[in-house]
C-alpha cells in the first residue's frame, strides 16, 4: 500500500534525510576539490591585484584530466540480451548519457540508475547524480534498496520504494503537493553503479588519494607564474647616488622588480645586476608533480603531458597497461551494477527469464592500443577454431555490439564458410583483376 503525506514525510525526515544530507555534504567536498574550488596555496598580507590574479590562474582542473582519462576508457557498448540492450538502453538514449555518469562514477565513487514503466508500456532508464540522490538499505547485501530520495530541484523531490514513485513539490518536511505512481514491482528500481566493491560502507573515489598531489601541483604552478613574471629576466641595481624628485618632493623612478633597483645614500654610484632565475628547473618540477599525479591515479604521464616521443607500439602498451588493468577492474565492479539496472528494465518490459538471468553480461568497448593487423591476425586464427562470427567482429576497434551483430548476419547471409576462405576469396579476385589489368595492352 502506498504511503500518505504524513507517512512518506516521518519516514524521509527520520530515515533517509540526515544521513543523505552528510553524505551530501562529503560529496560536494570532493567536486569542489576535483573543480579545483579549494586548492589554495600561501598569499601575503596585503597581497596586491596582480598576485591574486597570478594565483587565481594556477589552479588548473587536473583532477578533471584525470576523471575524463579513466571515464574515456570505460564505454558500455552491448548487453547479453539483445531485447533489453534495444528497447531499454539504445530507446533512452543511454549510449549517450553514459559519460556524464561514469565520469561521476570516477570522481566521486559511485552514481544511480533509475527505470521505471513508460506510458508506451516500455521502460524510462535515467542516471541519476549522488549529488543529490541516496538510497536505505534494509540489509547491505540486498540488491535493490529500500527507500530512495533524489533531489529534482529546490523545492521538488521524488521518493521510491517497493511500490511506487512520489514527487513532492515543497520539501519532504512540509510537503505541498504529493503525485503517487505505483509501478507495483516489488522491489526499488535504482541500481548503485559504483567504481569499488565498498566492505565497509559506501564506495570511495578513486582521485580522493590525489588531492594532495594535486595541491602540489597548484603550488608549483603558482611558483612558476611568480618566477617568469618577476624573476625570468635581469634585475639591474644601483648603490648610492640620489634619486631625483619633483615639485612635491616624489621620486622620478618608482623602483619596481622589473626595472632599476635604487639604494639609499652618497657617495661613490655603483650598477650591478641579479642573475635570472632558472624557469626550466621550476618548469621541470611541475611535470615531476604532474607525473606523481599520474601513479597514483594511475594513468598514463604523456595523456597529460602529451609528451611522446620515437615511442615504439610495445613502448606505449607497457607505459599504459597500468591504465588499462585499471579500467579492466573498474569494468569488473560497474559492470555488476548495470546488469542489476538491466534486469530491471527487463521486468519492467515483461521479460521474466531476462529479469532473472543473473549471468547476463554487459560488453564493453575495446578502448586498447593494439594495431589492426595485431587485430585481424588474431581473428583469423581464432576462425580457424570456429570461433563465433559475432565475438571476432566485436574485436575490430570503434565498432559496437550492433555493428558486430550486423556484419555477423550479412556474412551468414551471403554464404560465409569462414574467414579465412572469404579472405582469401577476396585475395584471389584482387589478384585476377591485377592480372587482367596487366595483361590488356594499353589503347
Amino acid at each position: 500500500m502506498a504511503l500518505s503525506a504524513v507517512e512518506l514525510s516521518q519516514v524521509i525526515t527520520d530515515e533517509v534525510l540526515p544521513e543523505a544530507n552528510k553524505e551530501w555534504a562529503r560529496l560536494r567536498f570532493i567536486q569542489k576539490n576535483i573543480d579545483g574550488g579549494l586548492a589554495r596555496t600561501w598569499m601575503p598580507d596585503h597581497a596586491d591585484l596582480e598576485y591574486k590574479d597570478m594565483f587565481r590562474k594556477a589552479s588548473t582542473p587536473w583532477l578533471q584530466f584525470v576523471r575524463d582519462c579513466i571515464a574515456q576508457g570505460l564505454i558500455v557498448d552491448g548487453y547479453s540480451d539483445d531485447r533489453v540492450w534495444r528497447e531499454a538502453w539504445q530507446e533512452n538514449g543511454m549510449d549517450g548519457r553514459q559519460g556524464a555518469l561514469h565520469r561521476e562514477v570516477i570522481g566521486l565513487g559511485y552514481s544511480y540508475m533509475m527505470d521505471l514503466p513508460a506510458a508506451n508500456g516500455g521502460v524510462v532508464m535515467r542516471p541519476l547524480s549522488c549529488l543529490q540522490t541516496f538510497q536505505v538499505k534494509a540489509d547491505p547485501w540486498d540488491e535493490f534498496p529500500k527507500y530512495v530520495l533524489h533531489r529534482i530541484s529546490k523545492d521538488s523531490w521524488q521518493f521510491l520504494d517497493d511500490e511506487a514513485r512520489y514527487v513532492i513539490k515543497g520539501t519532504p518536511k512540509s510537503i505541498q503537493k504529493l503525485e503517487i505512481a505505483p509501478h507495483d514491482l516489488g522491489f526499488t528500481p535504482v541500481s548503485m553503479i559504483a567504481n569499488e566493491f565498498a566492505m565497509d560502507g559506501l564506495p570511495k573515489s578513486q582521485l580522493a588519494p590525489a588531492f594532495p598531489v594535486y595541491k602540489r601541483i597548484v603550488d608549483a604552478t603558482f611558483t612558476l607564474q611568480m618566477v617568469q613574471r618577476y624573476g625570468a629576466f635581469p634585475q639591474k641595481w644601483q648603490s648610492g647616488g640620489k634619486i631625483g624628485t619633483d615639485a612635491n618632493g616624489n621620486a622620478l623612478v618608482r623602483p619596481a622588480i622589473d626595472s632599476l633597483l635604487h639604494g639609499s645614500g652618497e657617495g661613490e654610484v655603483r650598477f650591478g645586476d641579479f642573475a635570472a632565475a632558472n624557469i626550466t628547473q621550476v618548469a621541470n618540477a611541475v611535470d615531476t608533480h604532474i607525473k606523481h599525479l599520474s601513479a597514483v591515479c594511475q594513468v598514463p604521464p604523456h595523456y597529460l603531458l602529451g609528451a611522446i616521443v620515437n615511442m615504439s607500439a610495445e613502448g606505449i602498451a607497457a607505459a599504459e597497461s597500468g591504465y588499462f588493468r585499471n579500467i579492466d577492474d573498474h569494468k569488473v565492479v560497474m559492470g555488476e551494477g548495470h546488469e542489476l539496472n538491466m534486469r530491471a528494465a527487463a521486468a519492467i518490459l515483461g521479460y521474466e527469464d531476462a529479469a532473472q538471468d543473473s549471468s547476463a553480461q554487459m560488453h564493453w568497448q575495446d578502448t586498447s592500443t593494439r594495431s589492426l593487423a595485431q587485430i585481424s591476425d588474431s581473428m583469423v586464427k581464432l576462425r580457424t577454431l570456429n570461433a563465433p562470427l559475432e565475438m571476432l567482429f566485436a574485436m575490430i576497434p570503434g565498432w559496437s555490439k550492433a555493428d558486430a551483430l550486423e556484419a555477423a548476419d550479412f556474412a551468414r547471409k551471403n554464404g560465409d564458410q569462414s574467414i579465412p576462405a572469404q579472405i582469401q576469396a577476396k585475395t584471389d579476385d584482387t589478384m585476377r583483376a591485377i592480372g587482367a589489368q596487366l595483361q590488356t595492352p594499353p589503347e
